[in-house]
C-alpha cells in the first residue's frame, strides 16, 4: 500500500469517527443522555459544538464524498450522515423560538402587556433589540466597558482555619450611584468552582455596562478528607480554576450563612464604598450557585436570623437550580453509573449537606428552595434546559409551580434541546436569549410593583 492510499485511509477513518461522534452528540440533543448522568459533561459543551457544526460536518461530508467518488454504493453515505447531524444541531436554534414566545407571554402576564413603557428610556435604550442574532453569535467582540476590581476583600476570614473568601467587583463606568446590585454565585456541585472565568464574567461585564454593580463572590466548598483520591482530584481541579483547596470542608448550611449572612453584612457595611443601592438587591447563580441563591427564598423565614434585612431583595435569577435536594439525591442515587462503579451518593451528600434525606428529612427541606418559597418571596426568573440530566428539569417546574401557588411572581423559561450550562457561552443561543430576558426582568422589577 503506497503512502497516498495510507493517507486516504487515515482521512476516511478519522472522518467516520467524527461523523460517529456527531451522530452520538446529536442524539444527546434529543435525549440528554444515553448511558448515564456522566454524559451531562458533554451536553454542557453541545451549544458550543452546535454553533460550529454548520461548517464542520458539511465539510467532512463533502470531503469524504470526494474520497468515495469511485465507490458509488457508499459515496453519498457521508453526505447523508452529515445532513442528519446538521439537522440534529439545528434543533437548539429552532427550540429557542419556543423559549422566546414563552418569555414574552409570561413577562406580559406578570408585568402587564405594556410593561416596557413603564421602564425609563435610559434603561430600555441599552436593551438588546432582539432575543437572538445569528451574526452576533460569531462576530460579537464587544468588551462591554465597565470598571472591574479583582480579589476584593476578604469579606470573611474563618477563625481557626484561616480560609478567606474574596470577590470580584464590576461597576458602571459612569455615574455616581448608588446602583442596583447583583450578587453572583458560582456553581460547581458545592465542591469546586471559583469566581472569575468559571462564573460567566462576560455576563457580569455586560450587566455592569448596563448600570448594575455585580459582586462575583467566593464561598466555602465541601471536601472529602476520608477519601484522599477524591480530595486530591478536587485540589487539582481547583488549581486549574485558580483557587487553592480550602483548609476546611464546608456544608451547604455553612455556605448559606457565609453568603446570606456574612456577605450581606459586608455589603451593608461597605455600601457607600461600592455604591450599592441597598433597596435594589438581586441574587443570581448557576447550578449549585443557583441553589445557594434559591435559599434566599427563606430570607424572611428559615434564614431570617442571618439575612441582613437592611437590604431589600428585588428578585432572584436562577439558572438550572437544584430546587429539591431530596429529589436530587434520589435521582443521582438511581444513576446506573453510580451502581456500576459503586459510587456512594450518600457519602457525597453527607459531606456537602451534612446528612442524607433518610437521616434528616427536615434538613433537606430547609436546604430546598421549593420548600422555602412563601408569600414573602421576591419575583423569580427561572431558566432551565429541558435535557439537563445533572439537575433534572422537573425541579425547575416544581419551584415555578410552588411560587405560583403561594401567589408570587415566577417566570419560567425552558430551553428545548439545551442541557446543563447552556448559557455559559455568552453569544450562544441560550446565552443571548437568557440575557435578553434577564435585563428586562431586572428593569421591570425595579419599576413595576408585582
Amino acid at each position: 500500500m503506497n503512502l497516498k492510499k495510507i493517507i486516504r485511509l487515515l482521512i476516511l477513518i478519522s472522518g467516520y469517527l467524527l461523523l460517529g461522534f456527531g451522530l452520538y452528540s446529536g442524539t444527546l440533543l434529543i435525549t440528554g443522555g444515553i448511558f448515564s448522568v456522566a454524559e451531562t459533561l458533554l451536553v454542557c459543551a453541545l451549544p458550543f459544538i452546535a454553533m460550529y457544526s454548520f461548517f464542520v460536518y458539511p465539510i467532512i461530508g463533502i470531503a469524504m464524498n470526494r474520497l468515495h467518488r469511485r465507490n458509488k454504493k457508499i459515496r453519498f453515505v457521508p453526505l447523508i450522515i452529515g445532513g442528519i447531524i446538521l439537522i440534529f444541531n439545528i434543533l437548539p436554534f429552532v427550540g429557542i423560538s419556543t423559549t422566546i414566545a414563552q418569555g414574552n407571554t409570561q413577562f406580559q402576564a406578570v408585568f402587564g402587556p405594556d410593561y416596557i413603557n413603564h421602564i425609563p428610556e435610559n434603561l430600555t435604550a441599552k436593551f438588546k433589540t432582539q432575543p437572538f442574532d445569528l451574526w452576533q453569535m460569531y462576530n460579537n467582540y464587544e468588551s462591554y466597558e465597565c470598571n472591574v476590581t479583582y480579589n476584593c476583600g476578604p469579606y470573611l476570614t474563618v477563625p481557626g482555619v484561616n480560609d478567606e473568601f474574596y470577590f470580584d467587583y464590576y461597576s458602571p463606568k459612569t455615574g455616581d450611584g448608588p446602583f442596583p446590585t447583583i450578587i453572583n454565585i458560582h456553581g460547581g456541585a458545592w465542591v469546586i468552582g471559583n469566581k472569575g472565568l468559571e462564573n460567566r464574567p462576560t455576563a457580569s461585564r455586560y450587566l455592569a455596562h448596563q448600570g448594575y454593580c455585580v459582586f462575583d463572590i467566593q464561598h466555602g466548598l465541601g471536601r472529602f478528607p476520608e477519601d484522599p483520591l477524591i480530595d486530591n482530584t478536587l485540589g487539582w481541579v481547583q488549581s486549574l480554576l485558580g483557587r487553592d483547596l480550602l483548609n476546611k470542608s464546608y456544608t451547604i448550611t455553612e455556605m448559606a450563612i457565609q453568603i446570606m449572612g456574612n456577605f450581606t453584612d459586608y455589603l451593608v457595611a461597605h455600601a457607600d464604598l461600592y455604591k450599592v443601592d441597598t433597596n435594589r438587591i438581586y441574587v443570581t447563580g448557576n447550578s449549585a450557585g443557583a441553589h445557594l441563591a434559591g435559599l434566599f427564598l427563606g430570607y424572611n423565614s428559615t434564614y431570617k436570623s442571618i439575612f441582613n434585612d437592611t437590604l431589600q431583595l428585588k428578585g432572584l435569577i436562577l439558572f438550572y437550580c437544584p430546587a429539591n435536594l431530596t429529589h436530587l439525591y434520589n435521582y443521582h442515587a438511581a444513576d446506573p453509573l453510580a451502581h456500576l462503579f459503586n459510587i456512594d451518593i450518600g457519602y457525597f451528600f453527607s459531606q456537602v449537606a451534612g446528612g442524607t434525606p433518610q437521616e434528616n428529612a427536615t434538613l433537606f427541606e430547609n436546604l430546598s428552595p421549593v420548600f422555602l418559597a412563601d408569600s414573602s418571596a421576591p419575583p423569580v426568573l427561572i431558566l432551565h434546559g429541558q435535557i439537563d440530566n445533572m439537575v433534572p428539569f422537573i425541579e425547575a417546574k416544581q419551584l415555578h409551580e410552588k411560587l405560583l401557588s403561594v401567589g408570587r411572581p415566577s417566570i419560567f423559561l425552558s430551553f428545548p434541546h439545551q442541557g446543563h450550562a447552556f448559557d455559559y457561552f455568552f453569544n450562544s443561543p441560550g446565552g443571548q436569549v437568557s440575557m435578553f430576558f434577564i435585563e428586562r426582568f431586572l428593569a421591570a422589577t425595579q419599576y413595576i410593583e408585582v
